[in-house]
């Protein structure tokens, strides 16, 4: 009976095959929740003397898919659950916003951030791709930022996935204020299908802003838009299931001679 039970359930799960187009699935009504969980650090040495600042970021996000039209485009909406940040300054102080413990949070942040917990931030439209078709609404951050960083992080080929295929995606990187003056860069996606295994396929990403930048100054801001690690779909669920980055970029001269900038950060993002 077991046996039986078992077989019955495994013919339920639709299984990929490899002559289909890997695509998202968007269903009415469909939540998705994920846990992020980002580590950073920008040290800043002149003369050998380093200053770091670190920043640990914690949330968990869901989205909401309101509506699926006859292309397959979707519109979701995203809120926060949760919202955890703390920030240690090159001196030892400590600032922390934590929407579960606002008790023991920076009195000034619980003011700043406490309005982007539990209400609609993000009105998107996506299609089966995980190209972005428009931002309806953006509160937390530029609408540009979603344009580089994707709200899914990258988009599907046009074709099946298989093991050894590559592809990229060409966007522009956006520098709204407080980081720019809205300045924009060529930046480059590229991807490729390490593997699939099943209804698993894992896939390498590298990004990389391709136009010049005038000066050493300039490419700071930068850098956290480039990172580099892999993703995880689910291909018969048609689900983004986690992102794993881990980048360290340095920038010589920032300060002039004997002086360097380096960003390093590790970003875990995964399905709940």
């Amino acid at each position: 009976m077991k046996r039986f039970c078992a077989l019955a359930l495994l013919l339920l799960v639709p299984a990929y095959s490899p002559a289909q187009e890997a695509k998202f699935r968007w269903q009415p009504g469909q939540v998705l929740t994920y846990r992020v969980q980002q580590v950073s650090t920008a040290t800043e040495s002149v003369a050998g003397k380093p200053a770091v600042t670190e920043t640990k970021l914690e949330l968990v996000k869901k989205w909401q898919v309101v509506a699926v039209d006859a292309a397959g485009v979707a519109t979701l909406s995203m809120s926060l659950d949760r919202l955890r940040m703390e920030t240690k300054s090159p001196r030892g102080d400590t600032t922390l916003f934590d929407s579960m413990a606002k008790d023991k949070s920076t009195p000034a942040l619980v003011e700043e951030l406490s309005k982007y917990v539990g209400s609609p931030l993000t009105v998107v439209r996506i299609d089966g791709r995980g190209q972005l078709a428009e931002v309806k609404e953006s509160k937390f951050g530029p609408a540009s930022r979603l344009e580089a960083d994707l709200p899914f992080k990258f988009t599907l080929p046009a074709v099946p996935l298989v093991a050894g295929l590559a592809w990229e995606r060409k966007y522009q990187v956006k520098l709204e204020p407080p980081q720019g003056a809205g300045e924009t860069y060529p930046a480059v996606q590229k991807l490729t299908c390490k593997s699939v295994q099943g209804n698993v396929a894992t896939i390498g990403v590298a990004t990389a802003v391709t136009g010049p930048v005038e000066n050493q100054i300039e490419q700071i801001p930068l850098l956290p838009l480039q990172p580099a690690g892999e993703l995880v779909f689910d291909l018969a669920a048609g689900r983004l299931k986690s992102v794993k980055y881990q980048w360290s970029k340095e920038i010589p001269g920032t300060q002039g001679e004997n002086s360097t900038y380096v960003f390093a950060s590790t970003y875990v993002e995964e399905l709940q």
